[in-house]
């Protein structure tokens, strides 16, 4: 099993009066966080549990309101906000105070940000859009897939559905009373509409960004809205009769067929959908009208001795429906701290069922805690005191500890001179003793460690085609003269990295530097990349650099991995030069540097730099021959220049060098480490092209 990805978090919903109690609502409840957990803690599937509990919490919201419109009582819609939120939150508030206090206490204070503008999103409900923005956001890395609070975002998505669907209803009534249509006619139409609208959309931004689309509340009000017509459909009108008569058999039949089958689809869920399927879109389509089966079929046969009613009511499954809110809550933040703890990618069973079982534990602590908060004089008062008394005791905190984390620099008061902070010079053979003070870069500085590119190439100066799918970046001359060469950098994220040891270069050579970047395009040839968008971008940065004419081009050949076979010759790359080498302008192509399935930063932020997780063997970080060695040798001015003796030993890949952080993130080199590799830069750069320093 992988770390648990950003694709399988649900939510449970709290009860809203019903007319008719429903135990098998209850056991569907227990079903959907049963698969919850043990999807989330034994595998990296789509558990379809979110779906369940979207359309569940729709149609008790639904039913509650649609009863209280046709029989003409007072909506009082404030007072609802007031009392689901006081519910909702007091358990939130137990939970966010339990995490706050982990992080602070166990995890890398480079993730505190990170976890803080979470925490503030999940006691607002809005950590989903905040999520949203991370995971389409290249810089944060795969930062969203790691976090304890990761879980909050379908408990924000409910809780905005809780704030607009009361005046949804309340609109359709009033629409309803302006037009003289039936209330219901209205409701149908609106949900409708909301259904079809959002489920189009999903399936359109699932497909343009599936990890944004994931967390967004517009992909998802569907779901909510089967919900509701799933409500429509089932519940009594007021103008029906009271007295309650038996089914038809056929309708029973009905009832027992479609409990069933929607069962069975909520079940196989997470056994159909592999992993990298894109979700939601069309796909949730399998738990959701699953579990309006469920939900229609307990309506239609509810006494049936052969209906899933009888299953969904067995004690056991009543019993976690019971703490379904609870479990859900706890066991999330329990899982990613459990695998921080144990440095651990997989959970045994026996730690499994003990996540599952801390849970439950603290479920019903959470709940004598909010007991005894509620007794409290002037919480009592009422749901909107409590609501406001609630947020107000996260809220304090987390304001200071906000204050704590923007303030702490472990590094304060240490000279960083090159003798504290020597970094590749140790590898270099220039160290033999590394003074014992705090490593750096720090946690507050990490999203500052991108390389040196200079500065931003003035209007006229960029090429057609860049300036929209990517940028231009040049280096000049600091005493503006006339520089004596020129180079011409193309490609990603890791040829940007190289920017600051090549500034440094350029500096002291006169040279000029022009940078073609865009993030996540690794520069090739239009056959070897498949994203239409970088393929124009990289065709743009080859006529710009031809255009140029410069003394020389720098690319990344090889593209590391953080699987194996751990490192391969970028697809296409031959092909990719062939242009410059055919144009007499030689071509220096660096090796890529190792990638992780880690963050490297973190990992020695919370277990120190000597832990074996955060010294990798090189085996297992490169292959051990640079592939492209083979290449360069068929091409006189095509230059291979490796820098891995700059990264690693002899045996391992360490991710501190020299009292400095090598890595930013799973795969980035610091800025700072890579000031260090200034003299190694240099001097391979000038063996390889011939030219004097």
């Amino acid at each position: 099993m992988t770390h648990p990805a950003p694709t399988a978090t649900p939510t449970p919903t709290a009860p809203v009066p019903r007319t008719r109690h429903r135990p098998d609502l209850q056991g569907l409840r227990g079903v959907a966080v049963l698969l919850v957990v043990v999807f989330h803690v034994w595998t990296d599937r789509v558990s379809g549990g979110v779906d369940v509990f979207f359309v569940l919490s729709a149609f008790l919201l639904t039913g509650s309101f649609v009863r209280r419109i046709e029989h003409g009582r007072a909506l009082g819609i404030p007072a609802y906000w007031a009392r689901t939120f006081a519910r909702l939150l007091g358990p939130v508030a137990v939970m966010l105070l339990a995490v706050l206090a982990a992080m602070l206490t166990w995890f890398p204070p480079s993730r505190w940000a990170e976890l803080l503008s979470q925490a503030w999103g999940a006691l607002f409900y809005t950590v989903n859009w905040v999520l949203a923005d991370q995971a389409v956001d290249y810089y944060a890395g795969n930062s969203a897939a790691t976090t304890p609070l990761q879980h909050m975002w379908s408990l924000s998505v409910q809780g905005q559905v809780f704030l607009v669907w009361p005046l949804l209803l309340a609109g359709a009534a009033a629409a309803a009373r302006w037009t003289g249509i039936r209330f219901r006619s209205v409701a149908w139409a609106l949900f409708a509409g909301v259904f079809a609208g959002s489920l189009a959309w999903s399936v359109v931004a699932t497909a343009a960004g599936p990890e944004a689309a994931y967390f967004s509340t517009l992909t998802r009000l569907w779901e909510f809205a089967l919900g509701s017509l799933t409500a429509l459909a089932l519940t009594t009108s007021s103008r029906a009769k009271s007295t309650p008569r038996r089914a038809p058999a056929a309708t029973r039949l009905l009832g027992v067929l479609l409990g069933w089958a929607g069962l069975t689809a909520i079940l196989a869920t997470p056994f159909l959908i592999e992993a990298g399927t894109r979700f939601p879109g069309t796909i949730a389509l399998a738990p959701t009208l699953g579990a309006a089966a469920v939900l229609a079929g307990g309506a239609l046969a509810p006494d049936a001795r052969a209906g899933v009613g009888r299953v969904l009511a067995l004690p056991p499954l009543q019993w976690l429906g019971d703490r379904a809110y609870g479990i859900y809550l706890w066991h999330w933040p329990l899982l990613i701290t459990y695998l921080l703890l144990t440095a651990r990618d997989t959970v045994p069973v026996p730690a499994g069922l003990g996540i599952l079982a801390a849970s439950v534990v603290l479920t019903r602590v959470t709940a004598l805690l909010l007991t005894g908060w509620r007794a409290l004089p002037g919480v009592r008062a009422g749901s909107g005191v409590r609501l406001i008394a609630t947020a107000l005791l996260v809220a304090v905190p987390l304001t200071g500890a906000h204050s704590y984390t923007t303030l702490r620099d472990p590094s304060a008061g240490v000279e960083r001179t090159a003798a504290n902070y020597p970094g590749a010079a140790v590898l270099r053979g220039e160290v033999s003793e590394v003074p014992d003070v705090p490593i750096i870069p720090t946690g507050a500085e990490r999203e500052h460690e991108w390389g040196d590119t200079g500065a931003r190439c003035e209007g006229g100066e960029v090429p057609a085609g860049i300036g929209d799918l990517g940028n231009c970046w040049v280096i000049e001359p600091e005493d503006g003269s006339t520089p004596d060469r020129t180079l011409v950098v193309i490609g990603d994220s890791h040829a940007q990295q190289l920017l600051t040891p090549i500034h440094r270069v350029a500096d002291a050579n006169n040279w000029r530097v022009v940078s073609y970047l865009r993030m996540a395009c690794r520069y090739t040839s239009e056959a070897g990349n498949r994203d239409e968008e970088c393929r124009e971008f990289n065709v743009a940065a080859r006529t710009a650099a031809l255009e140029l004419e410069p003394d020389a081009v720098v690319t990344i050949g090889t593209l590391s991995l953080a699987e194996a076979p751990h490192e391969k010759l970028v697809d296409g790359y031959e092909d990719g030069v062939r242009p410059f080498l055919d144009a007499g302008i030689p071509v220096l192509g660096f090796r890529d540097n190792p990638r992780f399935p880690f963050s490297m930063f973190a990992c020695v932020e919370t277990y120190g730099p000597d832990h074996d997780r955060c010294n990798p063997a090189r085996s297992q970080s490169l292959l051990p021959v640079n592939p492209l060695e083979e290449v360069a040798a068929r091409y006189e001015d095509l230059h291979s220049i490796d820098l891995t003796d700059r990264l690693c030993t002899e045996t391992t890949c360490p991710g501190v060098i020299g009292n400095i952080q090598v890595y930013m993130d799973l795969d980035h080199v610091t800025s700072t480490y890579g000031e260090t590799l200034v003299p190694d830069v240099e001097a391979r750069m000038l063996d390889a092209l011939g030219w004097s320093g």
